[in-house]
């Protein structure tokens, strides 16, 4: 239950971040600290306190409070898109929802989310539907996750993309992809 001072609360942990508040705001599981955990977040992306800001975040970033951020304004969206990881299941939708998003900058951090977990298989229908994306930096991200997880089924996929693909580089993450696939043969094995 959120105490009456909580706006208070975020403001001064706004203010002055630290860990121990992050931990304490994000334990009252009230979405109103979101934005200020998300800045913190990106704020400490490195050193020893990283790890408390993010667990922070994802104690907050509940799928219904992504789902509400994620349809917000632009502010919101891209604070939203910055919580979102490809490492968790729940994400993928949102993910996939700020692909295409109309805004860059949001399309620009799911992208992120996508080029450091593009091994993991939760993504894989996602990798399917994103090689026909309109942005190429998007498609090349498909193609990469999909030779990466080297699914057999996936070739026609990957033939027809390459069929159309403009742009080079994602041309050549397509071939890539295919190659590495085809190269693995029927069960899997190089």
């Amino acid at each position: 239950m959120s105490t009456p001072d909580f706006a208070s609360r975020v403001q001064a942990f706004a203010d002055n971040p630290s860990p121990a508040a992050a931990r304490a705001l994000a334990a009252e599981h009230d979405d109103r600290a979101f934005a200020a955990l998300v800045e913190a977040m990106n704020d400490f992306m490195e050193g020893p306190d990283a790890l408390a800001y993010r667990e922070a975040v994802r104690t907050v970033a509940t799928p219904a409070v992504l789902a509400t951020w994620m349809s917000g304004d632009l502010e919101a969206r891209r604070t939203a898109a910055h919580a979102l990881s490809a490492r968790f299941p729940e994400h993928v939708p949102f993910i996939a929802q700020g692909l295409r998003d109309p805004d860059d900058q949001v399309r620009a951090i799911c992208r992120r989310s996508l080029r450091s977990w593009s091994s993991s298989p939760v993504l894989h229908d996602l990798f399917l539907e994103a090689v026909a994306h309109d942005d190429p930096r998007v498609r090349l991200l498909a193609a990469e996750g999909l030779g990466k997880l080297g699914v057999a089924a996936d070739l026609p996929a990957l033939h027809t993309a390459l069929d159309v693909e403009q742009d080079d580089r994602t041309r050549d993450r397509l071939a890539w992809a295919i190659e590495r696939i085809e190269d693995q043969g029927p069960d899997g094995q190089g």
